[in-house]
């Protein structure tokens, strides 16, 4: 019961966080680098990774990174921060592919 009300705070929380963040960038006037800022910005919150310590518990994986590289002497913050780049990469591919078939996509006139 606690781990499940743990994530609802974290997803609470990731939504007030994006919503702050797409209030932010209300100024940037391409969509595009928009919605790439709004989509990373939500992988690197939820994305869920195994806490090394207590197996089988999961956290955001920024913060399993960010308590083992700096809170643990015998830390090893590299598993998170991997699969962070591989996510984050990912969301890249995403948009440069549906950026690159809008783009040749024929235009109804």
């Amino acid at each position: 019961m606690e781990t499940t009300l743990a994530w609802i705070v974290v997803g609470v929380a990731g939504l007030g966080t994006l919503v702050g963040l797409f209030l932010l960038t209300r100024w940037i006037t391409n969509a595009w680098l928009r919605w790439l800022l709004l989509s990373l910005c939500a992988v690197w919150l939820l994305l869920p990774w195994n806490i090394q310590v207590v197996e089988g518990q999961y956290a955001p994986a920024f913060i399993v990174a960010l308590f083992e590289g700096v809170f643990r002497t015998d830390g090893n913050p590299r598993p998170a921060l991997t699969i962070l780049a591989l996510a984050s990469l990912l969301v890249i591919i995403v948009f440069l592919v549906v950026g690159v078939v809008l783009r040749f996509r024929p235009r109804k006139t």
